[in-house]
């Protein structure tokens, strides 16, 4: 096995580049997506597993923003005839780059963003917009598909 060189620098949020196709100027302070793939044991007699079961995939993703950024998302919606209550992204690129690594690209396609979260409170220095959603498309995972 090969050596890995590392300048000992490890992927930060500011090495993270979140990019959306029609909303490029829309800016993202909170990216996190998740990926299921349902399998369990499958018994027989004994009680002992005799191999695994499959179902269903699950992509999630959730993304919150300042309340400024938000309204370009509702720009990008308007401007394409879409409803807000299902916002459809079809594709969001967040890409890591770090100094002496490779870039590292995961692409999540088929986003609805679903689930739209508004709070603000007294003494509060901006307003965050959560976004909760899924993915119907599988996601591409640095070039592997999940």
């Amino acid at each position: 096995m090969a050596d890995t060189v590392i300048n000992g620098k490890v992927y930060d949020w500011s090495d993270i580049t979140i990019d959306v196709p029609g909303a490029e100027a829309a800016q993202f302070n909170e990216i996190s997506y998740d990926f299921e793939h349902e399998a369990e044991a499958i018994y027989g007699r004994g009680g002992a597993p005799r191999g695994y079961g499959t179902g269903n995939k699950k992509y999630t993703i959730k993304l919150a923003m300042l309340r400024e950024d938000y309204n370009l998302l509702l720009r990008y919606c308007k401007k394409r005839g879409k409803k807000a209550s299902l916002m459809e992204i079809p594709k969001i690129t967040v890409s890591y780059a770090n100094d002496d690594q490779e870039t590292t690209t995961d692409v999540l396609r088929g986003v609805v963003l679903n689930k739209h979260s508004f709070s603000a409170k007294q003494g509060d220095k901006s307003n965050t917009v959560s976004l909760d959603g899924f993915m119907y498309k599988a996601p591409r995972l640095n070039g592997v598909t999940f």
